[in-house]
């Protein structure tokens, strides 16, 4: 559900296995698959894939083992309330969407112990509909039951995706996977969102790489106000993260949105720091900025 640059990738990766995948998909992008399949971009490498299965109709599908959940968080509630079409009585949903609030979103729509929460380490964007560029070497996911247990149906979705090549572990900490890839891209999101630059122009410069470190900061003091247990070394390694092993030429996927004037995920970033920080009694200062700065584009133009 939701065939852009994270479904996109990852449903390729699973078709090119042999795996029966069928991408949800709309508007350019439904046309572009429909018609030259998946383009994947990664610096010299260029692979296509197809003949792919894809519609924009997820009543034309019906039921299905598993659900792969990617679209943009602001399309969260329609794209659960479509998937009740491709409901089984097993069916059960894998979100890797960006912030912390997506398994309760989704499982408001779709039933308790339906959904599982996941996190993906990658970074890309839809350089023209149905072409995939790729940015930096990682491409990994990280995922987990609600309740931490290592089920049959979580060890299946691991084991298919570590047969068509994908990087994924199965963890027992849904909330911490969640909030530590969190912590990461709203630092990211924020710094290049407000600064209009990839990642290499604000960690070469001094300021940037200290508000970017009180971004990251802010977003842990919220998480363990709400009981997230965030070790002591969580701000170390999220900096490094930010630091040495994101490509200099990188950009979150915010930014992305913000130059092409399309809905930003704004909400789900640093609005939803804002809104915590103020509930929980938690300052968020430099995120409160960003918050406000980028409001006036969050719908786009």
């Amino acid at each position: 559900m939701g065939a852009g640059a994270v479904g996109g990738y990852y449903g390729a990766k699973l078709k090119k296995a042999g795996k029966d995948v069928v991408f949800i998909a709309r508007g350019p992008q439904l046309e572009a698959l429909k018609s030259s399949g998946i383009q994947i971009i990664n610096g010299e490498i260029r692979e296509t894939i197809k003949p792919i299965n894809v519609t924009g109709d997820p009543k034309s599908v019906g039921p299905v083992d598993i659900i792969f959940f990617a679209v943009k968080a602001y399309d969260t509630k329609a794209a659960a309330s479509a998937c009740k079409l491709m409901m089984g009585d097993s069916t059960y949903v894998v979100t890797v969407q960006n912030g912390v609030q997506s398994v309760d979103l989704i499982s408001d729509i779709l039933g308790a112990g339906r959904v599982l929460g996941g996190a993906t380490y990658f970074i890309a964007n839809i350089e023209s509909p149905g072409v995939i560029r790729q940015t930096g070497p990682w491409a990994r996911i990280e995922f987990a039951e609600p309740s931490g247990e290592k089920t049959g149906r979580a060890l299946a979705f691991e084991k298919i995706c570590s047969a068509a090549g994908i990087d994924i572990t199965l963890r027992t900490d849904m909330k911490l996977l969640l909030w530590r890839k969190f912590i990461l891209l709203s630092a990211t999101s924020a710094m290049t969102g407000v600064t209009r630059q990839p990642i290499g122009v604000i960690r070469s410069d001094e300021v940037g790489r200290e508000i970017a470190a009180e971004c990251i900061r802010e977003a842990v003091a919220v998480g363990r106000a709400l009981g997230v247990p965030l070790d002591a070394n969580i701000q170390k390694e999220v900096f490094h993260y930010f630091d040495a092993e994101v490509d200099p030429e990188a950009k979150a996927s915010m930014l992305v949105d913000l130059e092409r004037g399309k809905p930003l995920e704004l909400e789900y970033l640093s609005g939803a720091l804002h809104r915590l920080g103020r509930e929980l009694g938690v300052p968020t200062p430099i995120h409160s900025t960003v918050y406000a700065a980028l409001r006036p584009f969050s719908k786009g133009f």
